[in-house]
């Protein structure tokens, strides 16, 4: 991309945060009764400038992070190698299926009060919605990876004659890359967003817990929200900064035919 065409992004970006700040500033100063509770714009950039001051909002952003990065870990461990076991073995593949069509598309919400039940309000309880949720987008893009990779690269390695677990590891696993890190994609936002639903919902502390108690408090709440954006954010461009610099030769034909 081009030194102009950067600029003209950035421009266009600015003004979009622009526009929106401004519409919520006039959205806020309106006297309805239907909107009174929320606050102005300027009002939350003040709020959100004290936040940054305060140690309870660092250490609820660190418990969040934890959380996160515990549970999405496990997902890895877990759903990686899991994929790469059920793709190898095409009768694992067809016999998990239903299994793994049904627990899918389980509702998160449906499964915190049972968590909450078997675990409380605390962090293993929040880890664990994370591992029963955002391990299916891992787990299957492994798979379809799996499925996808080059048959000459697969003939190559018996021709070799490496054995299965060689073959996983040297062969499949790296081609199959590019699929799995598009699940790690969405994993890790979707982890983020669990984390933050089960402070919010189940009282585990952590910056979901924070913006439940400041419910009486809009300015700080909105804060907090968009402290919570923010987190989203930065995770994103941190998982893709990570797939650019791993799969660099996965984007240069890419960028050859731009």
């Amino acid at each position: 991309m081009s030194t102009k065409r950067r600029t003209h992004v950035l421009l266009g970006r600015l003004l979009t945060l622009f526009a929106l700040a401004a519409g919520w500033q006039i959205f806020g100063m309106l006297n309805s009764g239907d909107v009174k509770a929320i606050p102005t714009f300027s009002a939350v950039a003040g709020a959100f400038i004290d936040e940054l001051g305060t140690s309870a909002l660092w250490d609820a952003i660190g418990r969040t992070l934890s959380t996160t990065a515990i549970g999405l870990a496990l997902c890895l461990l877990i759903g990686i190698p899991a994929g790469l076991i059920l793709a190898a073995h095409p009768f694992l593949t067809v016999s998990s299926r239903f299994v793994i069509d049904f627990c899918r598309t389980v509702p998160p919400l449906a499964v915190i009060p049972l968590f909450l039940l078997i675990m409380g309000p605390t962090q293993r309880m929040a880890v664990a919605l994370i591992i029963a949720v955002s391990i299916w987008p891992i787990l299957l893009q492994t798979v379809h990876g799996v499925k996808n990779v080059d048959p000459e690269l697969l003939s190559t390695a018996r021709s070799f004659r490496l054995p299965l677990w060689r073959r996983l590891l040297l062969v499949v696993a790296p081609a199959s890359m590019p699929y799995v890190f598009t699940g790690i994609r969405i994993s890790a936002t979707l982890s983020l967003l669990l984390a933050i639903g089960a402070e919010l919902i189940a009282g585990v502390p952590g910056l979901g817990k924070e913006i439940l108690l400041s419910q009486s408090v809009p300015d700080r709440m909105f804060a907090l929200i968009v402290v919570a954006g923010l987190l989203g954010m930065l995770l994103t461009f941190a998982v893709t900064a990570i797939e650019t610099r791993l799969l660099a030769w996965h984007y240069v034909p890419r960028r050859m035919n731009a």
